[in-house]
């Protein structure tokens, strides 16, 4: 069997037989990988903390062509976020982006950008910042690397500009256009566009929440749609986050 390092972040993890785990990571060289850690559920085990979701690691894993498991051996931590874990919304935040990253990534496909793009969001998650925030973000950064994000600065039917315009997305038709031309689909006001070119431009670092109310909101109906559309189903995470942000929203 080839022994195999790679730099890693872990994404998830399962209860699998007695004491073991299976293990979803996603490496820089090699794209997503699923392993089997051994005896990663008893007292003391080797792994530790190290197979927490959001962890960046140093994987060592034996493989063999015809299992889809790998065999992991050791983690060692490069970087833990388990302190985030102990606030739920951060916590919240952080099982999203990375089931984000499960659900869009195909197995075995190398992908540096997005790498960076989890690597870099889950870095910049803090209780002083604003994890709703950080969640437009990488939704709005995941869609477009995958080449699901819409990039129209002008509306097809009548061109007007729809940052100053506002815009609504139509689903069923894939469309987006001025509010002026299309009547119905989620909506879009030139407060969102402007918070969006500033993701564009920004680190999540360095992304300050928008001053306007309402505009998370807004983005997040909307990415949202894009997601289902290219998922097909809903995820579980995002219901969770999304019900703690409202709940906290409501204090």
């Amino acid at each position: 069997m080839p022994i195999r390092r790679a730099t890693s972040i872990v994404l998830r993890s399962y209860k699998v037989g007695e004491t073991d785990k299976l293990v979803v990571f996603f490496t820089l060289p090699y794209g997503k990988v699923r392993g089997r850690a051994r005896a990663a559920r008893r007292a003391r085990s080797r792994f530790g903390g190290s197979l927490e979701p959001g962890t960046e690691v140093e994987l060592t894993f034996f493989e063999k062509e015809s299992r889809e498991l790998v065999s992991v051996d050791r983690c060692d931590i490069v970087r833990s976020r388990f302190s985030v874990l102990g606030e739920p919304i951060l916590a919240s935040t952080l099982g999203y982006v990375s089931d984000l990253v499960d659900s869009f990534a195909p197995e075995r496909e190398p992908n540096l950008r997005l790498y960076r793009l989890l690597r870099a969001t889950i870095g910049a998650l803090d209780a002083r910042a604003s994890p709703e925030t950080h969640a437009r973000y990488f939704e709005a950064w995941l869609l477009r690397l995958a080449g699901f994000y819409p990039r129209r600065k002008n509306c097809p039917s009548c061109g007007r500009a729809l940052a100053d315009e506002g815009a609504r997305y139509l689903a069923s038709e894939h469309r987006l256009a001025c509010r002026r031309c299309l009547g119905s689909g989620v909506s879009l006001s030139p407060r969102a566009f402007a918070f969006v070119e500033a993701i564009w431009r920004e680190p999540p670092d360095a992304v300050s929440p928008p001053e306007a109310p309402g505009v998370l909101s807004e983005l997040g109906v909307f990415h949202y749609r894009l997601i289902q559309e290219q998922l097909e189903k809903d995820l579980k995470s995002h219901r969770v986050l999304k019900d703690l942000l409202r709940h906290e929203k409501g204090r």
